[in-house]
């Protein structure tokens, strides 16, 4: 088959937060033809596109000017979205779409990004399958909660944008994925299965384990670690809480502990938790494994967000023992009552002591945790969730049919 895939930002490097399609490039690459549309941001080099030759018959980039990280900037920049055209890369992405399928016809496409939908008209009349990954306005809804004051109008208003962009999306598929059941839930509703409308797929993210394969035998002693985008406003607030709340607590307990933070771009509120005793803001790093290897625990106390937590897969992986808040383990449940084998903690009380009570097992036995590693193997692989997607693409009402 001959394949549109687009997305609202380079799936390299991995780090830039849209891993998800290089893993799911790779198997739809493998049996189609896949031609790549992105938008890019100012890091976005020349050179990245070379990671994905192997995966790709063409890639088109298209420079945008991406929203600052405020809560106002990433407001203004959905509402742009519903009132007009939106970023001009998108109506770039839009008339490059046109102008291929002028030139070749395309069976089906793949389609991703909030940012994006000024494209969607160019694809009329194609088999489309929408990628939703995760409920956005779950997350808006949550950071609703928990902002300051000041800043709730705009988060409000992000949020009703975000609803309206979501629907759109929903309305013009073929089919829809999500990466976990809870985000399903939440857009569609729990009947989603006996819903009208598109299909609903779960295709979840995967880790690559041997990627992760920690190269140390021994847990670290009294460290916390804690990873991520830190510019994120789920991650900031969890680093915040963390670093403010929490760690207190557990150096009360056992005062050499220390807490690493770990990621790129860091906030001004996250760079002040370096003044603290007992807290590293690392930002930027090359690889985040040498950090988990130094850690007894990861803490991920997030108060919202949605999709899985990529952080959680990593740390398991990496065989470190995990505390997580309700709303982070839950994106890792393969079903509303299957937990995944981390350490649930709702308030900061409960999650200093689970911390605590992980550094006292790491002194006494310092085997990483080979269950959650074996256990993130076995149900987050991005092989098996690039079959699924493969198998959505030739399923979808007009696609020809597999060898034709």
């Amino acid at each position: 088959m001959d394949i549109l895939y687009i997305t609202n930002g380079f799936p390299w490097p991995l780090t830039s937060g849209y891993l998800r399609h290089y893993f799911l490039l790779g198997e739809l690459g493998r049996r189609h033809r896949v031609s790549l549309l992105s938008m890019v941001g100012p890091r976005y080099r020349e050179e990245d596109a070379q990671a994905l030759a192997d995966r790709t018959e063409r890639i088109l980039t298209f420079p945008s000017s991406r929203p600052t990280a405020s809560a106002l900037g990433r407001a203004c920049d959905r509402a742009a979205l519903v009132v007009a055209q939106g970023d001009p890369a998108a109506r770039a992405l839009g008339m490059a779409i046109r102008s291929l399928r002028r030139e070749r016809r395309f069976d089906a496409a793949v389609f991703s990004g909030r940012r994006t939908v000024p494209a969607l008209d160019a694809l009329q009349g194609l088999p489309l399958v929408v990628d939703m990954c995760d409920a956005t306005s779950l997350r808006l809804r949550g950071h609703l909660r928990f902002a300051a004051p000041p800043r709730r109008p705009v988060v409000a208003l992000d949020l009703l944008l975000t609803r309206h962009l979501e629907g759109r999306l929903q309305a013009r598929a073929d089919h829809l994925l999500f990466a976990t059941w809870r985000d399903r839930e939440v857009l569609l509703g729990r009947s989603a299965s006996l819903r009208d409308g598109p299909p609903a797929s779960i295709v979840p993210n995967g880790v690559d384990v041997e990627a992760w394969r920690r190269t140390s035998t021994e847990l670290g002693q009294g460290t916390i670690v804690f990873s991520g985008a830190m510019d994120y406003a789920p991650n900031v607030d969890a680093a915040v809480r963390l670093g403010t709340s929490i760690l207190p607590l557990v150096r009360h307990e056992v005062p050499e502990a220390r807490l690493l933070i770990v990621g790129r771009d860091p906030t001004p509120e996250v760079q002040a938790l370096a003044g603290r005793p007992g807290v590293t803001v690392t930002g930027f790093v090359e690889a985040v494994l040498p950090y988990l290897e130094q850690g007894s625990v990861f803490a991920a106390p997030l108060r919202f967000g949605a999709g899985i937590q990529n952080k959680l897969l990593e740390a398991l992986a990496a065989g470190l023992p995990t505390v997580a808040s309700p709303i982070a383990a839950a994106g890792l449940q393969l079903a509303p009552r299957e937990p995944p084998p981390v350490t649930v903690a709702r308030d900061d009380a409960a999650f200093a002591a689970a911390i605590v009570t992980r550094l006292a097992a790491a002194r006494d036995d310092p085997q990483p945790d080979a269950a959650g590693r074996d256990w993130v193997a076995q149900h987050f692989d991005w092989y098996r969730s690039g079959e699924l997607l493969s198998a959505i693409v030739e399923g979808l009402p007009g696609a020809p049919e597999a060898g034709a």
